[in-house]
């Protein structure tokens, strides 16, 4: 569903609140602390002495709404605002920066930083399934981003740089997270993590601590002068080329980015990019996750609380 449809489809806000309680509650909804069924509709006045829609338990009395317990909790953003936000970011192939966010939807770029960041956390794939398999080639390669440091060298430029890992299936999924090194001791978690066992094939570049990680067996060492003989079936092209998609974000979307959110963007952009061929589907499943995700403060996500 593309920001058009978005727009149309949920022009107001009642229309937005009853697309959410069906996303999150298909079955009928039920008490957020005893989970009965028994819940009646209710409407009451808040803060600003606008109707706000409620619900009330039938057994234990409980007042609770549909944003509550979900990433939307305690938002002053009407839901439009949000599913238009969220139809942008799911349809923003190298990311949207919160500025750009902020001028489309007309709030200021601390509440879309706020924003971006909350449905970012949606994107965040918990529980999900290793990658590679019987019969499937996994590449698997290290990129280094940011690193400028003006007029302080090229040593101080390359000590500042944040090594990321990928892992990426051959016409598949890709995972992609940052780690302190590019050594055997920062890569042998994230490969057992990530990696299934039952990989036939697993093509790295040249480097030597993917030697003491990865059985003989199964590994294959490639280089860009190797990958003219072979014609490309011996290559990390695949990961290589979501790198170059990641960065080409960064240099035209964002900027700079900080360590301290770097998972954060890499989250996001491995969501979307798993999904490449679901744009249809996209904005409900989002959707789905932003109502079953805790809500986050802005304060942890300044990290002045933990």
């Amino acid at each position: 569903m593309n920001l058009l449809n978005v727009v149309r489809k949920f022009a107001t806000e009642d229309q937005a609140l009853d697309h959410l309680i069906a996303s999150r509650w298909p079955d009928g909804v039920r008490c957020l602390a005893c989970g009965c069924v028994k819940v009646y509709a209710i409407t009451t006045r808040g803060k600003t002495k606008k109707p706000v829609r409620l619900f009330e338990c039938g057994d234990c009395r409980l007042h609770f709404s549909a944003t509550t317990g979900t990433l939307f909790h305690d938002s002053h953003l009407p839901l439009t605002k949000w599913f238009m936000a969220m139809a942008l970011m799911c349809e923003a192939k190298k990311g949207m920066s919160a500025l750009q966010v902020s001028r489309h939807i007309g709030v200021s770029y601390k509440t879309a930083w706020y924003l971006c960041h909350r449905i970012r956390k949606a994107m965040e794939e918990l529980n999900a399934e290793p990658l590679g398999g019987q019969g499937k080639t996994v590449e698997i390669d290290e990129a280094f981003i940011g690193g400028k440091k003006l007029r302080r060298g090229v040593k101080a430029g390359k000590n500042a740089k944040t090594v990321v890992l990928g892992i990426a299936e051959r016409d598949g999924r890709i995972h992609m997270q940052r780690i302190e090194n590019a050594k055997a001791d920062s890569i042998r978690p994230v490969i057992e993590a990530k990696l299934s066992p039952e990989t036939d094939k697993v093509i790295t570049d040249s480097a030597a601590a993917y030697n003491w990680i990865i059985p003989v067996e199964k590994h294959e060492v490639t280089s860009h002068k190797d990958e003219l003989e072979t014609m490309g079936e011996l290559s990390t092209k695949t990961i290589e080329g979501a790198f170059s998609l990641f960065k080409r974000g960064v240099i035209g979307s964002y900027h700079q980015l900080s360590k301290d959110h770097l998972d954060s963007y890499l989250q996001e952009f491995c969501w979307r990019y798993n999904r490449r061929g679901m744009q249809s589907w996209m904005f409900d499943t989002l959707l789905r996750e932003v109502a079953t995700k805790k809500p986050m403060t802005y304060k942890t996500l300044t990290r002045e609380v933990f």
